[in-house]
């Protein structure tokens, strides 16, 4: 089998694959100082309910941008997996052809997403990861990334006005909210952090396919995904495993 890890600023998302069918994932927390080990029992835990062990796990593939993490990642790998890990790099990768200035600027999450989503649909996208910030992928229609747009993410907004507002309270969850206007707190800043943040989604993705050549299928990833899926017109389809899909190919690739 195949581990795929996404290691993100807020969450570590892990996948399990045997053969073409991901028959397991999780999403946790992040912390920066995890240690190799902390990392060995939280996977060991999750193969353990998954009937599974280390043995089983041919390989490991990483997509990572949280750079002082590589060091424990590696440490897991070798001492838990007995296998090196495989770090994918965006600008390495020779699965599409990244159009950017500076192509070590991309980081590799964005590069899997776009990868699998073009590997999906084979046509101009917009591939939305909604994470610690947002990400607005862009692919042509001869698979080439485009570049895109980076803001801040949803609950990053969230938190920083919470942090702020002393007399606001703090919202663990939120709903597509019925109406703008709204007769008390909690429903006020959930039709305003909701619609609002739709709108920065809507307004941009409106300006990049006024940029790009053909009009693009728009799709969406990320634990949000959902949320805004519901809430906006301009997205399509919601693909949770767009990032473990992507690990997935850049592996086969380098494998064959």
């Amino acid at each position: 089998m195949l581990m795929t890890m996404d290691v993100g600023n807020s969450n570590l998302k892990f996948g399990l694959w045997k053969e073409d069918e991901l028959i397991s994932n999780w999403r946790v927390s992040n912390r920066k100082e995890l240690s190799s080990d902390e990392l060995g029992l939280m996977v060991e835990g999750f193969l353990r309910i998954s009937q599974l062990s280390f043995s089983e796990v041919e390989d490991l593939v990483v997509a990572s941008v949280v750079p002082p993490m590589r060091p424990a990642l590696e440490r897991f790998s070798l001492k838990y997996l007995k296998k090196q890990a495989i770090f994918v790099e965006g600008y390495s990768q020779k699965m599409m052809r990244i159009d950017y200035s500076n192509p070590r600027e991309v980081g590799a999450d964005r590069v899997v997403v776009s990868i699998a989503a073009w590997h999906r649909y084979h046509r101009s996208l917009i591939v939305i990861d909604f994470g610690t910030a947002t990400t607005f992928d862009c692919i042509s229609k001869e698979g080439n990334y485009l570049g895109g747009a980076i803001a801040p993410g949803f609950r990053l907004s969230a938190d920083a006005l919470f942090q702020k507002a002393s007399m606001l309270p703090k919202m663990e969850s939120f709903f597509s909210p019925k109406k703008a206007i709204c007769k008390d707190t909690i429903n006020g800043l959930n039709s305003g952090l909701v619609l609002g943040y739709t709108y920065l989604v809507e307004g941009l993705v409106g300006h990049i396919i006024q940029e790009m050549d053909t009009k693009p299928m728009v799709v969406a990833t990320g634990g949000l995904a959902g949320l805004f899926a519901a809430q906006s017109e301009v997205i399509e389809k919601v693909l949770p495993d767009l990032t473990m899909e992507g690990l997935k190919l850049v592996y086969e690739e380098k494998k064959w």
